[in-house]
């Protein structure tokens, strides 16, 4: 038989023993809870000085963008006062910040930024760089870009302000090249191929090929007509139809008059290669007059303009030179018209992250370490610097022909404010940047018949605005020189 007082000692000893557990553990507790409160504290305070630091830099960077007068001064080493770290703000509630922008050439500045929490005087930088780029898609638009088969960009990345719509399954089986939208991209076929279903929320990429929502895309443009139209009088390209020689050159539609043949007329009065009625004798760049392929141009129209010629792929009949080959920069304010294939050989500039737009080709294929699966393809994540437009040749994603070759009809920029109109003989290829403001019609386009347009990162323009471009964001650690 157990004696009860023993049972009743046993207990005791037990809640003596838990009571000293917890005489243990609470004060351990309570340290533990100041130790995480204070760390919760000291981190929102950090992330305050970080938020500072950010802030900073879009405040430097709006600043570099301001006007072509600041940033003129910027690049020839003169930051505007308040921009040197020679000013503290504290507009941003929380603490304080300062900026320090320093140009790292003629067309890019480095932009740091630095935060202060106002209670624990913590202070984060952020460095960033820009550059002043005012061509850096290969496809634009006014507003969305509405992008169908009869054109093809590659090597640059598709950058839209407002939607990217891939409006036929030619398109939207092309999963090149990088597309990023600060609306939301969007295909004709959510089912076979699908890109962003949810709209706006959540998630908006699939961080390989698509970004909706994404607020770094650059503003546009302002193109500076008044100066390119000037350009094109001055070397007597504005507003050229036909292809005749004469003692004196009148611009159609203006009085203007020019002593001896427009320049960029080479055949005489062209009764070597018939009537040209709609073809403005391209050969100031064209193959049959290479020798005067030696600069850029730009050509300006006030209004409507087709393109004329003949149909044969220099590829496959090199003796005939009567197709489409400038080189410059193509203002038509009106529509434009194509209706010859392109005639222009040259070795031309391959932009260096051309690659990273190239990653995925199609729904089931990705860039390998094999060469030749595109244009200028030299490996897994490798292009040449170089490619012979009307030379080399290469496999194109989706397509089952081979041996590509790349006919360029327009080497440069080119600008359509109204509708650009793609006939059946009309799919020239273009080397540099793409921008229409209306629609984009052909009958024929499809998988195998279309315009490329391969990007050229080194196009500058007369504009009236700055563009600047992230190139890298990374975080810092703060400068000593002292806050004022």
């Amino acid at each position: 038989m157990i004696d009860p007082h023993s049972r009743r000692g046993q207990v005791l000893v037990g809640v003596i023993l838990l009571l000293l557990v917890l005489l243990i553990m609470v004060p351990a507790l309570v340290q533990w809870t100041q130790i995480d409160t204070k760390a919760s504290v000291q981190n929102a305070k950090t992330n305050i000085a970080f938020n500072l630091a950010q802030a900073a830099v879009e405040r430097g960077m709006w600043k570099a963008k301001s006007s072509t007068g600041t940033w003129q001064a910027i690049v020839a080493g003169h930051p505007p006062v308040g921009y040197n770290f020679d000013s503290t703000y504290n507009d941003v509630p929380g603490g304080t910040y300062r900026i320090k922008i320093t140009d790292i050439g003629v067309s890019s500045v480095t932009i740091v930024g630095e935060g202060r929490d106002n209670q624990t005087q913590q202070t984060r930088a952020v460095s960033a760089v820009f550059q002043n780029q005012s061509i850096y898609s290969p496809l634009m638009a006014s507003q969305g870009v509405n992008w169908n088969a009869a054109m093809c960009p590659m090597w640059g990345p598709i950058m839209s302000q407002g939607n990217i719509f891939l409006v036929d399954d030619p398109t939207a089986g092309r999963y090149f090249p990088r597309k990023y939208a600060k609306g939301v991209v969007i295909s004709n076929d959510s089912v076979n191929y699908p890109r962003d279903t949810n709209g706006l929320l959540p998630p908006n990429t699939d961080n390989v090929e698509w970004w909706s929502d994404y607020q770094y895309v650059p503003e546009l443009p302002i193109l500076d007509f008044a100066t390119l139209r000037a350009d094109a009088n001055e070397t007597h390209t504005l507003n050229v139809y036909g292809c005749a020689k004469s003692a004196t050159y009148t611009v159609p539609g203006t009085s203007y008059t020019a002593v001896g043949h427009a320049p960029w007329d080479t055949r005489g009065n062209c009764t070597n290669i018939g009537s040209h009625t709609i073809h403005f004798a391209s050969s100031f760049n064209h193959p049959a007059g290479a020798e005067f392929a030696v600069s850029s141009v730009t050509w300006y129209y006030d209004g409507d303009l087709i393109l004329g010629g003949n149909t044969y792929p220099r590829a496959f009949y090199p003796t005939q030179t009567q197709a489409i080959g400038l080189w410059g920069s193509l203002i038509v304010r009106g529509n434009l018209t194509l209706d010859a294939t392109g005639d222009y050989d040259y070795t031309g500039n391959v932009p260096v992250n051309a690659w990273a737009e190239m990653s995925r080709l199609t729904k089931t294929t990705n860039d390998t370490a094999s060469a030749g699966q595109y244009p200028a393809d030299n490996g897994l994540h490798k292009t040449k610097l170089t490619w012979r437009f009307g030379t080399d040749s290469s496999n194109f994603p989706g397509s089952a022909s081979t041996g590509w070759v790349n006919t360029v009809g327009i080497r440069g920029f080119t600008y359509v404010g109204g509708n650009l109109t793609i006939t059946n003989n009309g799919f020239m290829d273009f080397n540099g940047a793409v921008w229409v403001n209306g629609s984009v019609t052909s009958s024929g386009a499809g998988v195998n018949s279309f315009c490329g347009v391969y990007f050229d990162d080194t196009l500058t323009l007369p504009t009236l605005n700055v563009v600047l471009i992230r190139q890298s964001w990374k975080e810092v650690s703060a400068s000593s020189t002292p806050w004022l």
